[in-house]
C-alpha cells in the first residue's frame, strides 16, 4: 500500500514542533501534508502559555549541539511547562535528540544536561550512553537501518513487519526491564548498506568489528528504537531513529516508517482550547522585512534559491579533495566523503530548483497570515532550528560561501567526525541535514506547508517526497 495511506488523517489536529533549536522542517511538512494545522513553536511561545492550544507537541533532533541546544532556550521553567502540560493530557512526540530529554538520564548526560531533570517522564535509560562528545551518548550510526515493528501496537496498523528509518547518533531505548507505563514498539534489526556505524566515521587506530560496534551491541540486547509510555494523563511517543526523515536523496522521500508518526500524531486528544481562527499562526513572528508584501517576499525566496541551485551546481565540480580524504572528513549514509560531496551537491541543485519553482507557483495565493513561513528572524539563542524562507536562503548562500572559501585552505584533520563543525567545507555544505545542501531540503519542505496550506499541488515537489502515485519507492538508496 503506498504511502501515505491517508492524506487526511491529521485533518482538524493542531499540532506544534518546537523550533528554537533542532530540525522541525520534516515534521511541520510531514504533519502538513495530512491535513493538520501546524504551528511553529519557540520557548517563547511555550513561557505566553500557548501548548493548551496544541492538541500534539514535537520535539525534532538536535541543532549542531544537539540536547543542549534544544534546552537552552527552554531553561528549566520551560522545560517544567511542558512537562506539566503532557501530565495534564498533553502528547509529547519525539525524534532523536528531543527523545533523549524525557529519559531517565545518568552518568555523562546527566551533568551535561541538567535541565533535562525538569522533563524527565520516561523511567528508561539510553542503550547507548556515551561521553561529552555528542552529549553524553555514543553515535549508533548515521543511516538507513531495518527496524521491526509490534504489529499489535496501533501505530503500525497496515505497515508490513519490517520497515526502513533513517538513523541519525541518536538514542536507543534500553528496555530489558520497562516499567508497566512503558511499551516499546519498534526495535531495530539490520544496518543496510546505506548506514555508517558511528565506530566507522573516521579511520581508528583501534580496529573495531563490526559485530562489537555500538549500534550492533544495542540491536544484540534488544533495545528500542520507539516507544509509548503513559505521562500522568498523557502520553510520550519517542522515536530514537527519525521516521520524519526521507529515504532518498538529502533525506528527501518519505517511506512506509513515516506512517509510524503520522499515527503518533493522529492518537493525540482533541485540545478543548482552540484558537479563534485556526488559521492564524498566533504564534510569535519576528519579520525583518515588514514593508515587503507577501508576493514579492516569495519571489525574492525564488530568486535566491536558483541562484544556491548554481552553486550548488558548480561546488560539485569544485576541488576540495584534500579536505575530503577519509582521515579528514567523516563517511556517513554508508558513502565516503568525496562520493557525498558529488551526489548531494548535484542533489541540492535540483532541489533548489524545484524549491523555486514551488515557491513562484504559490507566489500568488499567498496571504499575510503566510508572512510567517516566508520572514521570520531567527531568535539570539536559537541552535538552527524555524526561519523564515528569506532567512534560511541566507543562512544557506552563507554556508556556502564559507565552504567555498575554506576549501581554497590547507585541509585541517578532524579529532572526531564532527570537529571543525562549522568550519569544515564538508560539513559546511553536504554533510549532514544542518549542511546548506539539507537546508536545501528544509526551503522545499516550508514551500510544502504553504503549498498544504492553499492547496496548490506541485507535482516535481511531490515527486521528491515520495507522495501518493508520484515515485517507485523502491528506489532512491541514497
Amino acid at each position: 500500500m503506498a504511502f501515505p495511506r491517508d492524506r487526511s488523517s491529521l485533518a482538524g489536529r493542531v499540532i506544534g514542533v518546537y523550533a528554537s533549536g533542532g530540525a522541525p522542517w520534516h515534521h511541520l511538512a510531514l504533519a502538513a501534508a495530512h491535513g493538520a494545522a501546524v504551528r511553529v513553536v519557540r520557548a517563547e511561545d511555550v513561557a505566553a502559555g500557548r501548548l493548551d492550544e496544541l492538541d500534539a507537541l514535537v520535539v525534532p533532533g538536535g541543532g549542531a549541539i544537539a540536547m543542549a541546544g534544544l534546552l537552552a532556550p527552554l531553561g528549566r521553567t520551560g522545560g517544567e511547562q511542558v512537562r506539566t502540560w503532557v501530565e495534564r493530557g498533553g502528547t509529547y512526540v519525539s525524534s532523536c535528540a528531543g527523545s533523549v530529554l524525557p529519559l531517565a538520564l545518568h552518568a555523562e548526560a546527566d551533568v551535561l544536561l541538567p535541565t533535562a531533570r525538569c522533563l524527565r517522564m520516561v523511567e528508561i535509560p539510553m542503550a547507548n550512553p556515551g561521553d561529552a562528545t555528542l552529549g553524553g551518548l555514543a553515535s549508533p550510526g548515521v543511516g538507513r537501518i531495518e527496524v521491526r515493528l509490534d504489529r499489535a501496537h496501533p501505530f503500525a496498523r497496515d505497515l508490513p513487519e519490517r520497515v526502513d528509518l533513517i538513523h541519525y547518533n541518536g538514542p536507543l531505548f534500553d528496555v530489558s526491564a520497562p516499567p508497566p507505563a512503558v511499551r516499546p514498539f519498534a526495535w531495530p534489526t539490520t544496518a543496510r548498506e546505506a548506514f555508517t556505524p558511528g565506530e566507522f566515521f573516521l579511520p581508528s587506530d583501534t580496529p573495531v568489528a563490526t559485530e562489537d560496534t555500538t549500534f550492533a551491541r544495542c540491536v544484540a540486547r534488544g533495545s528500542a528504537t520507539g516507544l509509548e509510555a503513559t505521562v500522568g494523563d498523557g502520553r510520550a511517543i519517542l522515536f530514537g531513529s527519525h521516521p520524519e526523515f526521507g529515504l532518498g536523496p538529502l533525506l528527501l522521500g518519505w517511506g512506509d516508517g513515516a506512517s509510524l508518526l503520522v499515527a503518533a500524531m493522529a492518537s493525540c486528544r482533541h485540545s478543548d482550547r482552540r484558537p479563534t481562527n485556526a488559521d492564524d499562526p498566533g504564534w510569535a513572528v519576528r519579520a525583518e522585512r515588514p514593508e515587503r508584501s507577501i508576493a514579492p517576499l516569495a519571489e525574492d525566496s525564488a530568486a535566491a534559491l536558483r541562484i544556491a541551485g548554481d552553486r550548488f551546481a558548480a561546488l560539485a565540480d569544485l576541488s576540495v579533495d584534500a579536505w575530503l580524504t577519509p582521515d579528514h572528513a567523516a563517511s556517513f549514509h554508508g558513502r565516503d566523503a568525496r562520493t557525498a560531496w558529488r551526489e548531494d551537491a548535484v542533489a541540492a541543485a535540483m532541489v533548489a530548483q524545484v524549491a523555486a519553482d514551488t515557491l513562484d507557483r504559490l507566489a500568488p495565493s499567498l496571504q499575510e497570515v503566510d508572512r510567517g513561513w516566508l520572514d521570520d528572524a531567527p531568535r539570539d539563542d536559537q541552535d538552527f532550528g524555524a526561519m523564515g524562507l528569506v532567512q534560511l536562503v541566507e543562512r544557506i548562500h552563507a554556508m556556502l560561501g564559507a565552504a567555498e572559501r575554506t576549501g581554497c585552505d590547507a585541509p585541517h584533520r578532524p579529532t572526531h567526525a564532527y570537529d571543525l563543525f562549522d568550519r569544515h567545507p564538508f560539513h559546511l555544505a553536504v554533510g549532514s541535514y544542518l549542511s546548506a545542501a539539507g537546508l536545501v531540503s528544509a526551503a522545499l519542505l516550508i514551500t510544502h506547508v504553504l503549498a498544504a496550506r492553499h492547496a496548490v499541488h506541485v507535482p516535481e515537489a511531490a515527486r521528491l517526497l515520495w507522495l501518493p502515485d508520484t515515485h517507485d519507492r523502491t528506489g532512491g538508496n541514497h
